[in-house]
């Protein structure tokens, strides 16, 4: 082939990616909003739990869902983009497989996490007196990045290039994408059977705890006045002075009195007349961290689902790809990076559903404002 006819085939190569890569925008534009969002939402999530002199379990347990949310914001999702920028002229095949990589890592390691927040909350809530310790929390985060780590290395074999038909004769479009050399083998079936199955686990687990938790706590509500109020936690689970536990118990006792909870802890019955005098809005109820750990692991399950259901079709089905439409093949790209969701949305999930959180996100503002103000009345200073 002459030098005219390949700067002529690589010219039509060039247009052909870039043709793609303008189909793809409305997908390249959703991962940007992705990146954005969860790049800064989760770096203010670490600062402001970071930045707790008292950390207790669920503070460990958001920090590491955080700080792998971020790695996947950083590294993860901007090769993603480079992938849609380039979809016929991906040549880079080690961080293809760098990218796929950390997304199994995060993937599976948040799933190890929220495996351990649901048991915190159960403990919490059905057995009163028992909790996971801070001790043991750090230990959970840990072996979730290990075992992340461990189940995820065939990722950096099973992904790399995959050469693309693009109807130009001589012509190398690569795609990141499961690797050549895995294409027609077992493996890549096997792997997303892994993580599917892992997920229909995951699903299956917080279902039994999640309505477990929920059918304590209605029993509890409807616990009629004069009857043996529930055992009292352990001195670690007591609120402190001023209302608000240490680590919040997911069922706590709300009293309109101040003093009320040492009366109550010394009376084992009491009447309906005098429990209606003492404290009239004395009620079991959930506290936001239950709430909003509840919420990330709702948002964690929707997000996952499309991503999973595609790429079993894929790996299940002959040429799937190459057999869909247009509108099909938009649809496809949204479901595959849906789990990108998870990685952005937690953050947005701690500013709308914690009191406490936004409060500590102000008072962090403020304090970096404050110093950046004083930086500057030093700098003009003569």
């Amino acid at each position: 082939m002459s030098s005219a006819n390949i700067t002529d085939t690589h010219a039509e190569l060039v247009r052909l990616n870039d043709e793609k890569a303008l189909f793809y925008l409305p997908v390249i534009i959703y991962m940007l909003i992705l990146m954005f969002v969860g790049t800064f939402g989760n770096i203010l999530v670490c600062f402001v739990y970071l930045s707790k002199q008292t950390k207790t379990s669920s503070h460990y347990f958001i920090l590491a869902l955080a700080m792998l949310d971020l790695l996947t914001c950083l590294v993860g999702m901007p090769t993603e983009v480079a992938d849609l920028r380039y979809p016929y002229m991906f040549y880079a095949p080690a961080a293809c497989k760098l990218l796929r990589f950390i997304e199994s890592v995060s993937i599976i390691g948040s799933s190890i996490i929220l495996i351990a927040v649901a048991f915190d909350r159960f403990f919490r809530i059905c057995r009163l007196g028992k909790q996971v310790t801070v001790k043991h929390a750090k230990i959970a985060c840990l072996l979730s990045v290990v075992v992340g780590i461990l189940a995820a290395w065939p990722a950096c074999i099973l992904f790399g290039e995959k050469s693309v038909d693009i109807g130009l004769e001589g012509v190398n479009a690569i795609d990141c994408s499961t690797d050549d050399s895995m294409r027609g083998t077992v493996y890549p079936t096997v792997y997303y059977g892994f993580l599917f199955l892992l997920f229909i686990g995951c699903f299956v687990f917080f279902t039994i705890i999640y309505l477990q938790i929920g059918v304590v706590i209605w029993k509890r509500k409807r616990t009629n006045i004069g009857e043996k109020l529930p055992e009292t936690p352990t001195s670690k689970e007591r609120p402190s002075s001023d209302g608000v536990s240490n680590d919040p118990i997911s069922t706590e006792m709300s009293s309109g009195n101040d003093g009320s909870w040492e009366s109550e802890r010394r009376k084992s019955t009491i009447s309906a007349r005098n429990f209606k005098k003492q404290s009239s809005k004395n009620q079991i109820k959930v506290t936001r961290t239950t709430v909003v750990l509840f919420a990330v692991t709702v948002a964690y399950v929707i997000s996952f689902l499309p991503f999973l259901i595609v790429m079993v079709l894929r790996s299940t089905k002959k040429d799937f790809e190459e057999s869909l439409t247009s509108a099909g093949e938009m649809l496809y790209k949204f479901c595959s990076k849906s789990y990108f969701i998870n990685n952005a949305i937690n953050p947005c999930i701690y500013s709308f559903l914690n009191i406490n959180f936004r409060k500590d996100t102000k008072n962090l503002i403020k304090r970096i404002l404050a110093s950046c103000c004083c930086r500057n009345r030093g700098g003009t200073t003569v």
